[in-house]
């Protein structure tokens, strides 16, 4: 089998291998393409069915080496990024003490085959601070880890991007 023709299709192929992966390794898929009101996407937002945690994913896809390795392109922006959305989230949540991890998977197409590494805790909201600011997210534990949305408090639908 060979790779989606453009980046853009490889990209969205690596995202769906991504959260298969991720499911069949016990976590439930809350959303993708999640697109906060600042800007920019989280790929996959998570929780392990067993742990109460919310588990923000970022997904590089590569068909090559010849830009290294895909975990690489998530620079310090980029986790500041991620932060910011993990907190609109949680802002959606009201606030809830809810535990959080920032974790990067890299999808690889070479030799005709789909290779896939999860890299758990790849990097943490406090490396991403500016020395003497405050912390962007609380920490502690809670089980609900969905946006309320509406009256009904129901979770966003699986066929329509997630919209802050």
């Amino acid at each position: 089998m060979a790779p989606p023709p453009d980046p853009t299709a490889l990209g969205r192929e690596g995202e769906r291998r991504a959260a298969r992966f991720l499911r069949t390794a016990g976590y439930k898929v809350l959303c993708r393409n999640f697109r906060p009101q600042l800007g920019g996407e989280v790929d996959l937002v998570c929780r392990h069915r067993r742990r109460l945690e919310l588990v923000f994913v970022e997904v590089k896809t590569r068909s090559s080496a010849q830009h290294g390795a895909p975990a690489e392109a998530v620079d310090w922006e980029k986790q500041q990024r991620l932060v910011l959305a993990a907190r609109e989230w949680l802002q959606m949540l009201d606030w809830p003490a809810v535990a959080v991890r920032f974790d990067v998977i890299e999808v690889r197409f070479a030799k005709g085959a789909w290779e896939i590494s999860h890299l758990p805790g790849a990097f943490t909201a406090e490396e991403t601070r500016h020395p003497g600011s405050a912390p962007l997210i609380p920490g502690a534990n809670r089980g609900d880890v969905l946006p309320k949305r509406g009256r009904a408090g129901g979770a966003p639908s699986r066929r329509r991007p997630c919209r802050g």
